[in-house]
């Protein structure tokens, strides 16, 4: 079969086209006259994508001939370029009031659908099951009681946090720098306060002294005065030596000071303490400035203190019973120091000792309490008798017991013994063969060691 090419018509009228149907013309138009070879060719037009009529509510009139596309030209609105008012693009015409619609993917040809592609819709209309987007819920308004119940728990908890700082702060006061720690810490011992001079150290060991009692006394015994506080030149952010003079009864002292800054307390003074070991004198009730320390090893606040024990028996072996301590150094002078027995208690030691002695002497047996056992005596091989045994101090002996030297023992202070013991002459007899003999006894016998606890109720003498 062949086409005949119809005859040209006269020219009509010049029409100007809508600029859509212009553009789909231009691609997709034909002549009105088709065969069964245009039916069956593989470049007949492609399908059309369908195309809903605009709903009457957009202000389009539903008579008017619908603008078709095809799938590959339909407009597709990218989600991020979606005008800030939302209108609908309709035949390449944009509507005004249009409602704002939900995304929904836009359906294609199985054959052209691109999964990684903007989905959008086809010109012409909205898919089935595209509506405007709910609006949300309002959201019910926060009582009036609980808010202020958050805002007045968030206020106690920020004067809780504040206090904690705050506090502490405001007892040593504010210690911008190093040298303002070392001169707050000097001005609180001179003025007594034990409160706050221990905020502005570290402590590192038994702090039992460190009280306004004993600062107290410790300024009756030697004042603080004349505080003098250099700047500190070598300061850095977090450590500082500070160099400081001051008089302790009327003595100078010039030392410096270590401080280091705490985040958590300011500046604090690692050195500001003496460290004092007073175990000589466990077991004999040491005092300082009138109160016993907890532990032989203690700390002290710079200042002058008074030591005494707590047996009148006893007292320091030293010139001066009142000490002024500065640095760790001066404490070192304890190491050096015993106590001893005072001239009454070597008295009272001597008299309890001669006493012990003569009735030990007195006895007249083999053995006795304070030794000068003869039980295993050699008598050339004669037997000795019991009760038999005669003792006798000697005149050096009684000059012994006149001026016996009492020692402390020092792991146990309260314990006095003396090694200066008489001379005894002793004489015994012995049995052989139904005789007796007189033996005078040369070696052997030798008396034993006696001491005298203090720390007893009633002191008596033991015998080692």
């Amino acid at each position: 079969m062949t086409n005949e090419t119809p005859e040209t018509p006269e020219p009509a009228p010049p029409t100007v086209p809508e600029p859509a149907n212009e553009a789909t013309a231009g691609q997709h138009g034909f002549d009105g006259t088709f065969s069964s070879d245009d039916a069956a060719s593989p470049d007949a037009a492609p399908e059309f994508a369908p195309v809903a009529e605009p709903a009457p509510e957009l202000g389009v009139d539903p008579a008017a001939e619908p603008v078709v596309a095809p799938i590959e030209d339909a407009f597709v609105a990218p989600a991020s370029d979606a005008p800030a008012h939302p209108q609908t693009a309709l035949g390449g015409h944009e509507l005004p009031g249009a409602p704002t619609l939900q995304s929904a993917p836009t359906y294609q040809a199985a054959t052209g659908y691109d999964p990684n592609a903007t989905q959008g819709y086809p010109v012409g209309g909205y898919p089935p099951g595209a509506y405007s987007a709910a609006p949300a819920a309002p959201k019910k308004p926060m009582s009036k009681g609980l808010l202020f119940g958050i805002i007045g728990g968030a206020a106690v908890l920020v004067l809780l946090i504040a206090a904690a700082v705050i506090v502490p702060n405001l007892l040593r006061g504010a210690a911008p720098t190093a040298s303002d720690a070392v001169e707050k810490y000097l001005t609180a011992l001179s003025e007594g306060d034990a409160e706050a001079a221990i905020t502005f150290v570290e402590t590192y060991a038994d702090d039992s002294l460190l009280t306004d009692e004993v600062l107290g006394a410790s300024l009756e015994l030697a004042p603080i005065t004349d505080i003098v506080v250099e700047e500190s030149e070598d300061a850095s952010e977090y450590e500082a030596t500070v160099s400081a003079s001051f008089a302790v009864g009327g003595e100078t002292v010039e030392r410096d000071f270590t401080a280091y800054n705490s985040s958590e307390d300011g500046w604090l003074i690692s050195d500001g303490l003496v460290m004092a070991t007073l175990s000589n004198f466990d077991g004999l009730g040491l005092t300082v400035n009138g109160v016993e320390p907890a532990d032989s090893s203690t700390s002290l606040f710079p200042g002058a203190y008074q030591l005494a024990l707590g047996y009148e028996q006893f007292a320091l072996d030293s010139d001066t019973d009142t000490f002024t301590l500065s640095t760790d150094a001066d404490s070192e002078l304890f190491w050096d120091i015993y106590p001893v027995l005072t001239d009454d208690g070597a008295a009272t030691f001597r008299s309890l000792v001669r006493t012990a002695i003569e009735e030990c002497v007195a006895m007249k047996t083999l053995t006795t309490p304070c030794g000068m056992d003869i039980t295993d005596i050699d008598l050339s091989g004669y037997t000795p008798v019991d009760g038999s045994v005669t003792r006798t101090i000697t005149g050096d002996g009684q000059a012994t017991l006149d001026s016996m030297l009492p020692e402390v023992d020092y792991s146990t202070p309260t314990l006095v013994s003396t090694y200066d013991t008489p001379d005894v002459d002793m004489t015994l007899q012995g049995t052989k063969d139904g005789t007796t003999s007189e033996f005078e006894v040369l070696f052997g016998g030798y008396m034993d060691t006696p001491s005298v606890d203090f720390a007893q109720e009633t002191p008596t003498v033991t015998w080692d």
